[in-house]
């Protein structure tokens, strides 16, 4: 083929403006995000790092307007995300907040994103707020802000931090709860002005509500009679007083838990309350409905897809040179899989997929009744997801070799062609080139880490969609890499011998073409049977409010939460090991990027903390 010609004599024409094209498009993408983040100039966006009453340090994210001066102070809120988030979680209630006059401190919650890693829970000193009560005192202790007018908000676990933190603090004259459900400790009068939002399809709605249906059953229980003592009290009505601090309302958008912090109805209502509680400067009020969050979603999106797009003709460069010349070649032999055998192997893999929730509950029976594995693998929702990844891929590997003793009786495929041997006679690695590709895998994802860090430092977005995917490392989240790296690195050399040999189609008539088409193939292999496991869950949930798999204290509701993020890390890392299959004829380059990858995303992007079970 016309490009592989090109590659051997060193051509880097194409790929090098395929990939100042990519990084045009990276860059690009982060500076939309960050003048969206900065209302094009009217906001001041910084990092603000302070110890917890513990010692802990605490990273927050500070947007000011511009206008909010010591002579000018507005209104402050402090924000607070869900369990498995970080701060850019917040940044659409951030974002419009902050255009509407508001000093926002939009936290990473102790143990996530750039904050320190939590205490044990059984110290006096754990805080059970994660950092969300100093914050409160650091927001007040602004120059610009208020402190007679100041806020509470948060998401899930980050509502009820909120929400403990307004309970205790009679200055706290606004408090908004998303995803989380007050108790029988709020009364009438106290938290002051609060407004309760929650999905009409919340998945963790029985253990925050104990109803079946909230629109029917949550403003007729006792916590309701408490807090809004008025005959036959209704969703979506304002109860009591904002200048008495009794305001009171609930809100139910027709969406799902992860969805509530991206939901426009939500993001409205919540501004109008925090409007009608705290009093920002009128002269900067914008209808509630003129959202621009979602521009700085999608940009951050486009940012993420670019940087990782760039490794593709970045590392068709690199196989140009010298040194990595002899990790060049094409993949081998005559086998391709025909659709029927496509068929029956994409069916037992998606078996294998489908053991997610046993084999995650088999580790957590580990954990609680055998050793508490948390001491050397802290993240224990990646422990989960790195255990069943691992194992399917490892119980998947088995199955292909035994397949592959069968097919290569018959028609003498060998290791090679499977693209795991270096030797055509029989199996065997080469220690050369396997270093060698490491090194290629290194200097790549290098590229990628050190792109995002650059641009994080200077326009303070990272990469992420709904959910958060890769952001800069602190020191503390270095030392966890290593141990998550290797099972990840097996996982991903099992899952190229099935994908790059098994179930290898028949190439196209060109390079790219054939890029396109295994890499549909192969998404579809790894992507569908997980979106045929949410629609067991979300089915019967939007058609009959029947929630299918709950778990023990709403444990699989998060980890099928996780399900939603797994898929997007599967979208971008298939496409790169198809790429670098195709390039070298050999699976192990695009594990090893694609190891690095997504160790990267764990690390940088999952929790440290005790699963509140």
């Amino acid at each position: 083929m016309e490009d592989q010609e090109n590659l051997k004599h060193g051509g880097i024409g194409l790929p090098l403006v395929a990939f100042l094209i990519c990084v045009a498009i990276l860059v690009g993408a982060v500076v939309v995000a960050s003048l969206v983040q900065r209302d094009f100039g009217r906001i001041e966006v910084t990092n603000l790092t302070y110890e917890n009453v513990n010692g802990i340090p605490i990273r927050a994210k500070l947007l000011r307007p511009v206008e909010a001066t010591e002579r000018n102070p507005m209104p402050g809120v402090v924000h607070i995300h869900g369990y498995q988030n970080n701060r850019e979680t917040g940044d659409a209630y951030c974002i419009e907040l902050a255009r509407r006059g508001f000093v926002v401190l939009n936290i990473d919650a102790i143990g996530r994103g750039n904050s320190g890693l939590p205490n044990d829970p059984k110290e006096p000193t754990f805080d059970k707020t994660y950092g969300g009560r100093t914050s409160l005192k650091v927001l007040r202790s602004l120059p610009f802000v208020n402190p007679e007018s100041v806020g509470m908000l948060g998401h899930s676990l980050g509502a009820e931090m909120a929400y403990q933190v307004a309970l205790g603090d009679t200055g706290v004259k606004a408090l908004v709860i998303s995803g989380f459900a007050y108790t029988q400790a709020a009364s009438a009068t106290s938290p002051k002005n609060m407004l309760m939002i929650i999905g009409k399809w919340d998945e963790y709605r029985r253990r925050m509500t104990g109803t079946k249906d909230i629109e029917k059953e949550w403003m007729s229980t006792p916590q309701t009679r408490k807090v809004i003592p008025v005959p036959n009290p209704r969703i979506g009505v304002t109860y009591g007083d904002f200048e008495q601090g009794t305001a009171r309302r609930v809100y139910v958008p027709r969406t799902i838990h992860f969805m509530e912090s991206h939901d426009r109805g939500s993001i409205s209502e919540m501004l109008e309350w925090m409007r009608n509680s705290l009093r920002p400067p009128q002269s900067f009020w914008i209808e509630s409905r003129n959202q621009t969050w979602p521009i700085k979603e999608w940009a951050t999106l486009i940012a993420m897809l670019a940087c990782f797009a760039s490794l593709l003709p970045l590392g068709r460069i690199f196989l140009g040179r010298e040194f990595f010349k002899g990790l060049e070649g094409a993949p081998t032999g005559n086998y391709s899989c025909s659709v029927k055998s496509y068929l029956k192997f994409s069916a037992i893999n998606g078996v294998l997929l489908w053991l997610y929730l046993p084999l995650i509950f088999v580790l957590f029976g580990v954990h609680i009744y055998l050793v508490h594995i948390d001491r050397a693998f802290p993240m224990m929702m990646v422990n989960g997801v790195v255990w069943w990844f691992f194992c399917i891929n490892w119980i998947g590997f088995f199955t292909v070799k035994r397949w592959f003793r069968k097919t290569s009786r018959e028609t003498r495929l060998t290791w090679s062609d499977m693209g795991v041997s270096y030797r055509e006679e029989r199996f065997g690695l080469d220690s050369g080139k396997v270093a060698k590709t490491a090194v290629l895998a290194l200097i790549l994802f290098g590229f990628a880490y050190f792109s995002e860090h650059l641009l994080e430092q200077i326009f303070i977005v990272d990469f992420r969609f709904l959910f958060p995917f890769a952001s800069d490392l602190t020191p503390e989240r270095v030392w966890l890499y290593p141990r998550y790296f290797p099972f990840l690195l097996v996982g991903f050399v099992f899952m190229g011998v099935f994908l790059h040999g098994q179930l290898r189609r028949p190439a196209r008539h060109s390079r790219v073409t054939t890029w396109i088409s295994w890499s549909s193939w192969n998404l579809a292999a790894m992507v569908i049977p997980l979106i045929l496991f949410l629609l067991i869950q979300y089915v019967p949930l939007f058609t009959t409010g029947f929630i299918p798999l709950v778990g023990p204290g709403g444990m699989f509701v998060a980890f099928i939460h996780g399900l939603f993020h797994i898929i997007g890390v599967l979208i971008v890392v298939v496409p790169l090991s198809t790429w670098f299959f195709q390039l070298t004829g050999k699976i192990y380059l695009g594990a090893f990027l694609n190891a690095l990858i997504v160790t990267w995303m764990f690390v940088s992007s999952q929790v440290v903390a005790p699963i509140p079970v």
